[in-house]
């Protein structure tokens, strides 16, 4: 069974003390693919050592919401300027977060301007959207752009509009917690099999029994066991799946 983990945070500072270790040992596994998302400036050198180290390696470079107040002038130019490596695939991690008392100004302003940059250069968008459903759909069915909804849990038709835009969704471990699955399991239950993704988010997000511990990009089989049982199908045919999926709309040809 081939893995492809379509959103993991290997650059977040919860992998300082072992982060090549532990990439290195994604080799012992069955992912054979990984996208290394981005959050904000800091971290964009990280993102980009990890693809030039690792094979099965991809990545995005982006400004999540939460760090829109620390985001320097000149980010669009720094964006712009590393989306030429060959390997990084995506613009994101973007969007609206409404959870944290982050000025909803100016994330929408950075969250515009990453996504005219990704329609100009023809590059799809990872977004993130934290109780910002009906914001951030507008603002999607505004731009148009092709991506993914990345961890999402909101409304099923919000997510419906999303898919008229063409957009896939991805699916993590927030399937196994009882006390906040049902949005995302109905979300599920209404994704098109060549819309589906999957991720893990690490080092976020672990499975429900492990709530405690880090995740980590392996963990991703856990999610394609839910799927298989949630929907009735095999482990193996979800697999397939969201690496096909994977590969078109991040664009990746082996």
């Amino acid at each position: 069974m081939k893995l492809f983990d379509s959103h993991v945070h290997y650059e977040d500072a919860m992998f300082k003390d072992d982060r090549y270790e532990r990439l290195d040992h994604l080799r012992n596994t069955d992912v054979k693919f990984i996208l290394n998302c981005c959050s904000d400036v800091e971290v964009f050198d990280t993102v980009m050592d990890i693809v030039d180290k690792y094979d099965f390696a991809y990545g995005s470079i982006g400004i999540h919401p939460h760090w829109t107040a620390e985001t320097p002038d000149d980010y669009l130019d720094r964006i712009r300027e590393l989306v030429k490596h060959p390997k990084i695939v995506a613009i994101g991690e973007m969007g609206l977060d409404y959870f944290w008392d982050e000025p909803k100004d100016l994330q929408e302003r950075i969250f515009r301007e990453q996504l005219e940059l990704a329609k100009e250069l023809d590059m799809p968008v990872i977004i993130h959207d934290r109780d910002a459903h009906e914001d951030t759909i507008k603002i999607l069915e505004e731009y148009k752009p092709k991506g993914i909804l990345h961890r999402y849990s909101g409304p099923v038709d919000i997510l419906k509009r999303a898919f008229d835009l063409g957009m896939y969704i991805s699916f993590n471990n927030d399937l196994t917690y009882p006390m906040w699955n049902a949005g995302p399991i109905a979300c599920l239950m209404e994704t098109p099999w060549d819309r589906l993704l999957i991720e893990t988010d690490c080092p976020y997000a672990p499975p429900y029994e492990r709530e405690n511990d880090r995740c980590e990009a392996y963990d991703v089989a856990n999610v394609v066991k839910i799927i298989a049982e949630l929907r009735g199908v095999s482990e193996e045919f979800v697999a397939q799946k969201a690496l096909e999926n994977a590969m078109r709309v991040y664009e990746i040809e082996l």
